[in-house]
């Protein structure tokens, strides 16, 4: 369950500070067991978030630190980890039936289980940023090669996996695939729902507010989509920001959406509150609140939450914009 501690410990600048009907997106291929389909000349160096990784061959025994970009990158790519750090449980529904009899390790705390990942005897461990840092970076060298992925950015996500297992033709195409997918959803909305003001925020029972910016999943599917801006990223490699309730006027709009993720929902605490109440968009009612299926979803970037993402916001934006 994704409560207020591990949203903070999914979140990349937030962690630092601190110590992802048809829901389901397919990846372009069944993951396939054993050696990578590589198809990529080695050696390879991959330029990644905390470096450079130098691979003298293909790896066959992959590791992915957590449960998301980097492996839904993989998953995508047709590719399954020999385990995986599993920071959600039940399994979020784009990861349905791809992960069927993968080895993991309970992650939901946010501490990396290092002798655990060392068991498995990976030659190559993928591993976000904000779970990889540059102090615990050299733990996770110690194990294995290291390839630090984007936490903020499936594009980036995606790409450094595709070229750490010799796949960047393919990663390539589903980057292409994926941005088709949009400019059709784009091409389907009103016109009226060019500019709509959308924004996103969730609530926590120790009456910390954040909202989702334009370089979360929301803010780049509603900049691709021709909807107004979110708010701009505060911090660098952040998809959320903290908001005081004095600044809530600031997610006033067309349509605003409650992100609940289970223990510690403080909404019902800020939906009580006169400064909520007295939002325009709360007061002509175009709210909605979102399951914790399509929070997680428009939370975690990866190449496997587009689709759904893309689902929810088109049906949302089109009914608003009527």
């Amino acid at each position: 369950m994704l409560d207020r501690r591990t949203f903070l410990l999914s979140s990349l600048a937030l962690l630092a500070t601190s110590a992802c009907g048809q829901d389901t997106a397919q990846p372009a291929a069944s993951p396939s067991t054993g050696a990578v389909p590589s198809q990529g000349a080695y050696p390879r160096t991959v330029e990644h978030e905390l470096g450079s990784t130098t691979l003298e061959t293909a790896p066959q025994r992959i590791v992915c630190g957590t449960d998301g970009g980097e492996l839904c990158s993989l998953l995508a790519l047709g590719v399954q980890p020999v385990g995986y750090g599993l920071r959600q449980d039940p399994t979020p529904t784009w990861l349905t039936g791809l992960v069927d009899g993968l080895d993991s390790y309970d992650l939901s705390g946010g501490e990396t289980n290092f002798e655990r990942i060392a068991a498995w005897a990976p030659d190559l461990v993928l591993v976000q940023k904000g779970f990889a840092t540059p102090e615990t970076l050299p733990r996770f060298t110690d194990v294995a090669l290291t390839v630090a992925t984007s936490f903020a950015d499936w594009r980036t996500n995606l790409r450094q996996v595709g070229q750490a297992v010799g796949l960047e033709e393919q990663a390539g195409a589903l980057e292409a695939e994926k941005d088709a997918l949009v400019a059709e959803a784009r091409t389907r909305l009103p016109a009226s729902a060019t500019g709509l003001r959308l924004n996103a925020i969730a609530a926590f029972d120790d009456g910390s507010i954040y909202v989702l910016n334009d370089q979360s999943p929301a803010g780049k599917l509603s900049a691709a989509l021709g909807l107004a801006p979110l708010p701009g990223q505060a911090t660098e490699g952040e998809v959320v920001d903290l908001l005081s309730a004095e600044q809530l006027s600031a997610v006033d709009g067309d349509l605003l959406l409650l992100l609940h993720f289970g223990d510690g929902d403080g909404m019902p605490a800020l939906q009580e509150k006169s400064v909520y109440q007295d939002l325009a968009v709360v007061q002509a009612g175009n709210v909605v609140d979102l399951t914790k299926d399509e929070s997680d979803a428009i939370y975690f970037d990866s190449v496997l939450t587009i689709e759904p993402n893309l689902a929810l916001l088109e049906r949302l934006v089109a009914a608003a914009a009527r």
